[in-house]
């Protein structure tokens, strides 16, 4: 029974970790078609306030409050931090990269994290690399270089905004293995709200620090964007991690990092569909090395000889072992 529940919630982990794939894909493309109206604080800023509005909406208000005022004292300092590193760090970093890059670029280098978050997870975690998990991201990592540099400079241009995203998804790492670290018990929704308040505060103080005037930019954002910063906010910050952090309470970091992997695949996808920007064949066919490390890292050793099982029953029943002959003395005539 206790195997049978483990495997309901791999299975359940995997498909919220596929879900989280596809939104995170939408990150960079909805991003960017808001930046041209909306400086990265204003819109980090509105961005947290939407998606606490939606989980107060999901979720309710005062049960939040109360799971949060159960919390331990040094358990909402570790929220707070994990706020800071996903929920304000990461996204400034990610928005003022997208002002100077385009959402391709921005999808190829946010695969840094899947690295990232597999070196602190052995590191902090303690977490081991499987076999196949290495050879999945053995495979993973050729299709990302050969995303980045097969068709030469016209694919990947050096940007000032990559350094901003490669910030951005290293800041995003540290705070997941914090998560998974310290935080693997408080509720996903909780941990959310919580690093959603943080990174509210926070912008706040900073921009009014800077003398960043949010309300000047709010009344000059185009009605006609309203709906695509909502879909930013509900897809990509709000379902993102919903999805990204339920899958963390249920598989290994590593595995959840090299699942990640596939951001690009699913990056150029929305950027082409959103935004209709070129994508080239070196990056296809790194797409394809992509899947096929996806395939390879789920593929478990406990699997491996029920593969080898399978092939050998195929050899069996194409090479027929041939029935043995009769072996019989003929009969000598009697007067020999």
């Amino acid at each position: 029974m206790e195997l049978t529940h483990e495997g309901h919630e791999r299975r359940l982990g995997l498909m919220l970790a596929f879900g989280a794939l596809i939104w995170t894909g939408t990150f960079n493309a909805l991003a960017k078609g808001l930046t041209p109206f909306l400086s990265p604080m204003t819109l980090l800023l509105l961005s947290e306030a939407l998606t606490a509005v939606f989980i107060i909406i999901t979720f309710g208000l005062v049960p939040l409050v109360k799971e949060a005022l159960r919390l331990p004292a040094s358990t909402l300092r570790i929220c707070v931090l994990y706020g800071l590193l996903n929920s304000a760090l990461a996204p400034l970093f990610w928005f003022t990269g997208l002002k100077y890059t385009s959402a391709v670029n921005a999808s190829i280098l946010s695969s840094a994290d899947v690295v990232a978050f597999l070196i602190l997870g052995q590191i902090f975690l303690g977490e081991r690399i499987t076999r196949m998990q290495f050879y999945g991201l053995a495979t993973i990592v050729l299709g990302i270089l050969v995303m980045n540099f097969a068709g030469g400079s016209e694919s990947f241009q050096g940007h000032v905004g990559d350094i901003y995203i490669l910030c951005g998804s290293f800041s995003a790492a540290c705070g997941s293995v914090l998560f998974k670290k310290y935080l693997s018990h408080v509720m996903p929704e909780l941990a959310i709200a919580i690093r959603n308040v943080s990174a509210i505060i926070a912008v706040a103080i900073v921009g009014t620090i800077m003398q960043i005037s949010v309300v000047d930019e709010v009344s000059a954002f185009p009605l006609q964007k309203v709906l695509l910063l909502l879909a930013f906010a509900f897809f990509s910050r709000y379902l993102n991690l919903a999805f990204f952090y339920e899958a963390l309470q249920r598989l290994p970091a590593t595995t959840l990092s090299l699942i990640q992997a596939a951001t690009p695949l699913s990056g150029l996808t929305f950027a082409y569909l959103l935004l209709g920007e070129t994508i080239h064949s070196n990056q296809i066919l790194g797409c394809g090395f992509i899947i096929c490390g996806l395939m390879i890292e789920n593929l478990s050793p406990k699997s491996m000889p029920a593969m080898h099982r399978f092939r050998n029953a195929l050899w069996h029943l194409h090479v027929r072992k041939q029935p043995k002959k009769n072996l019989v003395m003929p009969l000598l005539p009697r007067n020999v």
